[in-house]
């Protein structure tokens, strides 16, 4: 009885998750790079570096609280407004990622993401955990590849819904050019409250990423309530959640080579080919508002407690 119970205490530890990598507080920054390239997704931003960031106080940390804002401030008549993407230095391959947040950001033509891209798009994949526009309140979850990567139908295994696209298709497929999807991606629509306006009067919460290499990718959102007990206290297990917001099966009909050498973003952007669309009035209405308006964008900040990699 001893060397069985041995055993299964051994199975066990295996088997535990371990922090790897803590994103928070005065190094949050040390891990990342900024991004100052012109937007791939044509928004009315300018991503600026650190140094530049600063000089508008958009980069602080308040009682131990990262505050990553677009400026709100001045008026860019010609330009787009200032804002952050930062790439991690660290690129992953699998593990699970626990998203600690007060605050997402939130205003008119906002796009904010948490996500994961590599440096080859699509080839090397991207992982959209945590995604959606003005006036959304439901998060979209969504892999983008290059082809021969799609998932089955079946809802039951996650509490979220099938995206559908314009054109009425479900976005199952993954891949970018899939026909009928507007270049979706897979993509999965998470329940009602979990994405701006309503998650921050939550008081924010917690965007659980675990990516399985060989099997499966799942993402997780609570609310600050709802945070489960073993991720407050630092030893997180997922078995112990139920059923995610979105779940993707890998190894059947989409293999683990799609996903590569990913580099953790996060970013905020403006109007763009999503928000500017979707934004009452179209594209140009959007980017008036985004130039002309600066007091419009006071609550566009994102407020991190922190992030944490477990391998």
């Amino acid at each position: 009885m001893k060397i069985f119970l041995l055993l299964l205490w051994i199975s066990v530890s295996l088997e535990a998750y371990e922090l790897n990598r803590t994103y928070a507080g005065d190094t949050f920054f040390d891990g990342f790079y900024f991004f100052t390239d012109k937007d791939p997704n044509h928004g009315t931003v300018q991503y600026v570096d650190e140094v530049i960031a600063r000089a508008l106080n958009l980069l602080s940390v308040e009682n131990g609280k990262v505050k990553i804002a677009v400026d709100s401030t001045n008026v860019f008549p010609t330009d787009g407004r200032p804002s952050i993407r930062i790439h991690s230095h660290d690129r992953y391959n699998e593990g699970l990622v626990i998203y600690d947040i007060d605050h997402m950001p939130v205003g008119p033509g906002t796009w904010p993401a948490f996500w994961f891209s590599g440096d080859s798009w699509p080839a090397n994949g991207e992982i959209d955990v945590l995604e959606g526009v003005y006036l959304k309140t439901e998060n979209n979850q969504a892999l983008h590849t290059r082809a021969n990567c799609t998932m089955p139908l079946d809802a039951s295994i996650f509490k979220g819904h099938w995206t559908k696209s314009n054109q009425g298709k479900i976005t199952n497929d993954c891949f970018v050019n899939a026909p009928g999807q507007g270049g979706s991606g897979c993509s999965i629509t998470s329940e009602d409250g979990l994405f701006g306006v309503p998650f921050n009067a939550a008081g924010g919460g917690v965007f659980a990423f675990e990516w399985i290499r060989e099997s499966s990718i799942k993402i997780w959102i609570f609310k600050r309530a709802n945070i489960p007990a073993d991720i407050t206290q630092g030893n997180p297990n997922p078995d112990n959640w139920g059923k995610p917001e979105a779940y993707y099966t890998i190894g059947q009909q989409c293999t683990a080579n799609h996903f590569n050498d990913l580099e953790l973003i996060i970013n905020c952007n403006l109007c763009g080919d999503w928000a500017g669309g979707a934004f009452p009035g179209g594209w140009d209405a959007c980017n008036q508002k985004v130039r002309n308006d600066p007091s419009a964008f006071k609550d566009t900040y994102w407020l991190i407690n922190s992030i944490k990699y477990y391998l």
